[in-house]
């Protein structure tokens, strides 16, 4: 029996985490009519009381940080996160563009060193959300966006497929290589593994510039690989699973086949209490070999850190996003209109994501010609080092003048 208050169980539904320490998030506290300074502050067991002058108690309000707070906010994140964020800002990026730009008039030809290549690339969750938005379909939607980037200034406008797919294919083989080394080696501390990805805000850059897509010309995406292979993958596509790429159910299908030799058509996912946290399993002989969740929503997402630190997650894959029900509701996705609910304008994203064409990263064959071509062929030295990255803890720098005290 559950030793927790029902009252607890409770807030554990949403998608609420109490501010840690380090949130810097400033709250507007708003001056009631009326109010005088020089009050007491009684604390009883469970609230604060303002005791007035005549002697009587005023419940005080609590302060409380919301979702969309964090969402907007980077104010908890290290010092190394926040350089690594100022660098890939829309104001770096005009910064940069500007500077070409002047660069060129100077130079006549164009031709400097100090000109920076732009390359802008797209991702289909901030596409899908602009098009519901101007009501346009989403290849239109895609088209437009290319031309307002080239516009300002970008050399190349790309689409994420291709790279979407490099990122599927690889995670498939790091798993396995873990899975085996977890099972058959007795390595620990490799597994679960985890997957997550955030796209960039556009609409505000589009309304600093004043611009309505709908005034748009149609432009096209930039095809880097069109000297390798004549095949062109669609610009925009689906992969299958979830709006967030489609990685454990990817992944999944590939491990029960290479490791079991099972066909997994089609995958059900079973909600563990709340709907932004599912599961799905793969039995063998009555004992689970595969259990992948999908878990959207900084609540889920602190239940499953701390099952991570005190060792008793069962999971060997886990795609995780920090937004709920994943990234087609984005932080970055554009808010519904004025009485227009979240849950109706996702269901509209979420139809639109639904119409585009599936597509398998192993049928790309621009991705072959890559692995033969460039990578020097798949699990090579320079496909580890060109495709992979390793993660380190940064340490916090004891500062006296950040103790708590």
């Amino acid at each position: 029996m559950s030793r927790f208050s029902g009252a607890l169980q409770l807030t554990d539904l949403d998608d609420f985490i109490t501010p840690s320490q380090e949130c810097i998030k400033p709250v507007e506290i708003k001056k009631k009519p009326g109010s005088k300074t020089g009050a007491k502050i009684q604390i009883q067991a469970d609230d604060y009381f303002q005791i007035e002058e005549d002697g009587s108690a005023q419940k005080l309000q609590k302060v409380e940080i919301t979702l969309a707070d964090c969402l907007a906010c980077s104010g908890c994140i290290t010092s190394a996160e926040s350089v690594l964020i100022s660098k890939q800002s829309e104001a770096e990026l005009r910064d940069v563009l500007e500077a070409n730009k002047k660069l060129k008039i100077v130079n006549g030809d164009g031709r400097s060193n100090d000109i920076q290549i732009v390359i802008v690339s797209l991702s289909i969750q901030p596409i899908l959300s602009l098009a519901v938005r101007y009501n346009l379909k989403p290849d239109e939607c895609a088209a437009k966006l290319c031309q307002y980037f080239k516009q300002l200034g970008a050399d190349m406008v790309v689409d994420m497929t291709t790279a979407d797919d490099l990122a599927i294919l690889e995670a498939q083989k790091e798993f396995i290589r873990r899975y085996r080394a977890t099972h058959s080696d007795g390595v620990k501390n490799i597994l679960p593994m985890l997957a997550s990805s955030c796209p960039v805000e556009l609409e505000q850059m589009l309304m600093k510039d004043n611009i309505s897509l709908d005034t748009l010309e149609n432009g096209k995406f930039t095809q880097p690989w069109n000297s390798l292979t004549e095949e062109i993958v669609p610009s925009l596509v689906k992969h299958i699973g979830s709006g967030s790429g489609g990685y454990a159910d990817h992944i999944f299908k590939y491990a029960a086949n290479d490791l079991f030799g099972e066909d997994c058509d089609h995958l059900e996912y079973k909600s563990v209490r709340n709907p932004d946290f599912k599961e799905v399993i793969l039995e063998k002989n009555g004992e689970v070999v595969l259990r992948f969740a999908i878990a959207n929503g900084f609540r889920n997402i602190q239940n499953l850190v701390q099952k991570l630190k005190r060792g008793k997650s069962q999971y060997h894959y886990v795609e995780v996003m920090a937004c709920p029900s994943g990234c087609l509701n984005g932080g970055a996705q554009i808010r519904p209109k004025e009485g227009r609910s979240v849950k109706d304008l996702l269901l509209e994203i979420e139809k639109l994501y639904d119409s585009l064409p599936t597509h398998s990263p192993e049928s790309n064959k621009v991705v072959k010609e890559l692995y033969d071509s460039w990578l020097q062929g798949e699990d090579s030295d320079k496909c580890s080092l060109v495709l992979h990255t390793q993660y380190h803890a940064v340490e916090k720098t004891t500062n006296a003048l950040n103790i708590k005290w």
